[in-house]
């Protein structure tokens, strides 16, 4: 009968064939609940990672370092190569003691290279504590024309607000050693292939991607990141989503911000998207006759799916992209004082 409980008795009086069927079924389900506990468990793995202390193993060999945002640091990224170590964005001055603990603790290789996904402070003002340490810092060409239109300005801003920029006793930044013309650079020592990516100037003129293609994990610096943490002030906002499409080519499987949580391809084509969107707003006030004080001062309604990356100073985003779009060329190559 359909929906009775079989009894015990019953159950033991049932022929050879149909005890092997159930046995079967049952086999089945089990091997189909064991999959599905596997891959709900890699996808775990690529985004939450194994936690330890404030380290997390994305792969084997690529561990993510989250910055803290209350002392103004970046993520950085450590990837390990046969013989040495790979450090992306090596954020404030007072990070690189805490860094060296941390990379002391899972590889007793040391850090070779060094590279500066952009050369804004939170990434890049540790370069010579790095290089000091033997590493040699790297970056894209743009990284280093920006380092001298915008430094030793910006350094000495900083060291007005910051004990650890004061401390180093220097009086600018140190630019890249290496610098890292077209756009792309390979290093392969036959463990592992790492490939350096510029797609083009968004955040920044010198933006750089780290490609990992073996495992699919892609470091991204400030051209994505999850959360409303991007400042516009360098950037070609108009070219900025197109860059972050070139990226997503690559299909990569774990995003690994500049800021905020380790994520999949949707931190890129979110912020791609959330871009686009607040272009096309500020562009459609700005036709309809409202002046950049006006675009300023009025909040922008954006797609609910926007609402990660919308900052609470939204209205200075906008009045950038309204000179941007006044001028017809890019944002950051206008007269500004980064704020």
């Amino acid at each position: 009968m359909a929906g009775s409980i079989m009894s015990p008795l019953a159950r033991n009086q049932l022929t050879p064939s149909r005890r092997i069927r159930d046995y079967s079924c049952q086999a089945v389900r089990t091997i189909v609940l064991l999959l599905i506990a596997f891959v709900s468990g890699a996808l775990q793995a690529q985004t939450g990672a194994v936690s330890s202390s404030d380290s997390r193993t994305i792969a084997r060999g690529i561990w993510f370092f989250a910055g803290d945002s209350h002392k103004g640091y970046s993520n950085s990224i450590v990837i390990e190569m046969k013989t040495y170590l790979i450090l992306v964005d090596p954020s404030y001055p007072s990070r690189t003691e805490e860094l060296a603990r941390l990379i002391a603790s899972i590889s007793p290789k040391p850090v070779r290279y060094v590279f500066d996904t952009h050369a804004h402070a939170d990434h890049s003002y540790a370069n010579a504590a790095w290089t000091r340490r033997g590493a040699t810092t790297m970056a894209f060409a743009g990284v280093a024309e920006e380092m001298k239109l915008y430094e030793p300005e910006r350094w000495q801003t900083n060291g007005m607000k910051r004990e650890d920029v004061r401390a180093t006793g220097e009086t600018n930044v140190e630019p890249p050693k290496k610098v890292l013309q077209g756009d792309r650079f390979v290093l392969r020592d036959g463990s592992r292939e790492v490939e350096f990516r510029h797609f083009g100037w968004g955040h920044t003129r010198g933006d750089g991607f780290v490609w990992i293609p073996k495992e699919r994990v892609l470091c991204t610096g400030d051209a994505a990141v999850n959360g409303p943490r991007n400042k516009f002030w360098d950037a070609d906002v108009a070219n900025w989503p197109k860059t972050l499409d070139r990226a997503l080519t690559l299909q990569p499987a774990v995003v690994l911000p500049g800021h905020g949580e380790p994520g999949g391809p949707e931190v890129l084509s979110g912020q791609a998207k959330y871009l686009r969107d607040l272009y096309a707003a500020v562009a459609r006030e700005k036709a309809s006759g409202m002046t950049e004080q006006q675009v300023m001062a009025t909040p922008v309604t954006l797609p609910a799916d926007d609402a990660n990356w919308v900052r609470d100073d939204q209205g200075m985003t906008a009045g950038i992209i309204y000179r941007e779009l006044a001028a017809g060329k890019p944002a950051g190559s206008l007269p500004h004082t980064w704020k």
